[in-house]
């Protein structure tokens, strides 16, 4: 920054110069802040720092306002305003005519103005009297001279006045009156001061305000800014050339382009410690160029390692050659089985855990259980609270595993049961499965509909340790596809790796290096290993086929209260056995669940001819039970009590 005595306000330079004359580079030397400035542009923030160099390639008017000069007050005009300005003459005297041109101009552009000199100079052959009208018609920086128009009645001529030329030089008033639109065309009038008699009698200074298209370095795109902006700049555009101004590009920048493969350098460091584990990846940074071969689309299945109750989370790749082996899948209802069958898997399972369905309506299961699943439906239950419908699952319930083709078992109490189950039924399930054969991934895809578990039972020899080997249970998830391009880094070309234009939020410059693309490339990554957040975060965005979870049917309290009671009855009515001899009743009542103990102990002493002065009738169980038997195990004990009590009194 050498010219820094030539720096000016941003606004004042864009009004200074024509369109005709962009573009213009500008240098940033000073803003509100000494070392940058950060401006809201566009919705985005934009920094411009000393030093930072602008080319300004457009401009476009937004707004005229005028300047009071002696009271400093600001106000807009309208766009509409259709009042004219005159010239406010400069009353200063200069020694030589390049000093009075150089106040009245602006830089190379300058308006016509009449001055005059009050001593009298000399021109060449010409002598110059003092007071002469002269207007000045333009100025030649090649010549340094001024082009004039001398007004000596009765002759006028024209001539060329050096502006080194001496004298005591100061400006003429002018009758001339100009529009809005003539003082802003015009960078020589942008600079003066005007009177205007439909705003007011004092002096103004005219700010037209643009918008300028810009283009920054290291920066994408055209910016959009307003002149206003409170930075000081210097034109440098005669001392740099043609400048190359550096326009980052982004991935998806780089899918629109159409002629692969091209070398690019990496202008930031990626930043993918939160997405995967890839040393690959680490070699992305800051300087390092890249080949990028083609566009492709990414093709992985998201995959989830399951090591007792630790996770791990992968992409497995078109390109990884281990085998895979179907695993039987566990269930821990019959909600599960239910949704395979909406979604028409056909399953085969065994029960590992004793199932009651709680309800009458339905059986209940015990290990070793099998059973196919047929298919799911809907039936009507009669409960306590009315008729209820719900989901239930139809399979054939056998107590041994029955083949598709046991057709020749004529025996039916070995053929399965079909049975309806309730969706709400918890339980274990596992997979039975009799297919052993090894798969590639495209094959075991093909033949299982995801999601579904497998094992590897052949690592990929090509990975030094796979990492999908160690786990028991690999569950396949989903297939993903997304946009990429193929890339190597520039010193290992043969090793190539996709980069996800989605995920990876790089900057690239595209060098002019060109580079042959063999034939056979392919991607060399196999298996990813990702990050826990990133993995929730993409099953966050990827569509859910899981169904809700069952309502259990609605049971009305009430009911429910007498089925509890009745059930309590009913496992009252078979007596208790007898005491043995030398156990003896304490007790001196009898209520709740003792009584029927209680009564049978009293029943058991009379019987062993035991007298006793005192005794106790039991109280009658008062819980009744809609449809239950008349002839209930209380009413003979208390006949029997009765008859007792009877028997001692006619004794005594």
């Amino acid at each position: 920054m050498d010219n820094l005595e030539n720096a000016v306000p941003l606004n004042d330079f864009i009004a200074s110069i024509p369109v005709s004359s962009l573009p213009r580079i500008l240098q940033i030397t000073s803003g509100v802040y000494l070392q940058s400035s950060i401006y809201d542009i566009s919705g985005s923030e934009c920094c411009l720092s000393t030093g930072d160099l602008l080319k300004v390639v457009d401009k476009e008017l937004l707004s005229v306002s005028v300047v009071s000069l002696q009271t400093g007050k600001k106000q807009e005009l309208q766009k509409n305003f259709k009042g004219v300005f005159q010239v406010s003459v400069d009353n200063s005297v200069y020694n030589t005519l390049g000093e009075l041109h150089q106040k009245l101009s602006c830089d190379e552009y300058s308006h016509v103005y009449w001055f005059t000199s009050d001593s009298q100079f000399t021109v060449g052959e010409h002598v110059v009297r003092k007071r002469l009208p002269i207007q000045l018609l333009s100025a030649d920086r090649n010549t340094n001279c001024g082009e004039c128009y001398i007004f000596e009645s009765p002759d006028s001529y024209n001539i060329k006045i050096p502006l080194s030329t001496k004298g005591r030089f100061y400006e003429c008033e002018d009758n001339e009156v100009y529009t809005v639109e003539q003082i802003i065309q015009n960078p020589g009038l942008s600079k003066r001061n005007f009177k205007c008699t439909q705003i007011g009698t004092g002096e103004y200074r005219l700010c037209p305000e643009y918008e300028i298209k810009t283009v920054m370095h290291m920066r994408k795109g055209f910016v959009k800014m307003p002149s206003s902006l409170e930075v000081d700049v210097v034109d440098i555009t005669a001392h740099c050339g043609n400048i190359t101004f550096v326009q980052p590009l982004s991935l998806t920048d780089i899918l629109d382009q159409q002629k692969f493969p091209i070398v690019a350098e990496i202008l930031e460091a990626i930043d993918f410690q939160h997405l995967v584990k890839n040393d690959t990846y680490s070699a992305l940074q800051k300087g390092q160029k890249i080949i990028i071969y083609r566009k492709t689309v990414s093709k992985k299945v998201l995959a989830t390692g399951i090591k007792g109750k630790t996770s791990k989370f992968f992409y497995i790749y078109d390109s990884y050659q281990g085998k895979f082996r179907q695993r039987p899948r566990e269930f821990a209802s019959i909600f599960e089985l239910w949704t395979k069958a909406v979604e028409g898997t056909k399953l085969k399972v065994v029960v590992t855990q004793d199932c009651d369905s709680g309800e009458e309506n339905f059986p209940s299961l015990c290990i070793g259980d099998h059973l196919q699943v047929l298919y799911n439906t809907k039936t009507v239950l009669t409960t306590p609270g009315g008729q209820q419908e719900t989901d239930v699952l139809v399979c054939n319930k056998g107590t041994v595993e029955d083949d598709d083709d046991d057709g020749d078992d004529d025996d039916d109490d070995e053929k399965p049961e079909e049975v309806m189950l309730p969706i709400y039924m918890e339980g274990r399930f596992v997979e039975e499965i009799k297919d052993t054969k090894k798969y590639n991934l495209s094959n075991i895809i093909l033949k299982l509909k995801l999601p579904c578990e497998v094992k590897v039972v052949t690592k990929d020899t090509c990975l030094p340790n796979d990492p999908l080997a160690s786990f028991p249970s690999i569950r396949l998830e989903e297939i993903m596809e997304e946009s990429a391009l193929l890339v190597s880094l520039y010193d290992k070309a043969s090793e190539c790796f996709e980069l996800p234009v989605k995920y990876f939020n790089i900057s690239v410059v595209l060098l002019e290096e060109k580079v042959a693309s063999p034939a056979g490339l392919t991607n060399s990554t196999k298996v990813e290993e990702l990050m826990e957040c990133f993995y929730y975060n993409l099953r966050k965005d990827l569509p859910s086929h899981q169904l809700p979870p069952p309502r259990p049917p609605k049971r009305e309290v009430k009911a429910r209260e007498n089925i509890s009671c009745s059930k309590s009855v009913r496992t009252k009515k078979t007596l208790p056995p007898k005491l043995k001899k030398s156990e003896t009743f304490h007790s001196h009542g009898l209520s709740g669940h003792n009584n029927l103990s209680h009564g049978s102990k009293r029943i058991s002493e009379i019987d062993n001819g035991q007298n006793n002065m005192y005794s106790t009738t039991p109280r009658r169980n008062t819980v009744s039970y809609e449809g239950a038997d008349s002839d209930d195990g209380y009413e003979q004990i208390d006949d029997q009590i009765c008859n007792l009590n009877l028997s001692s009194k006619v004794n005594l």
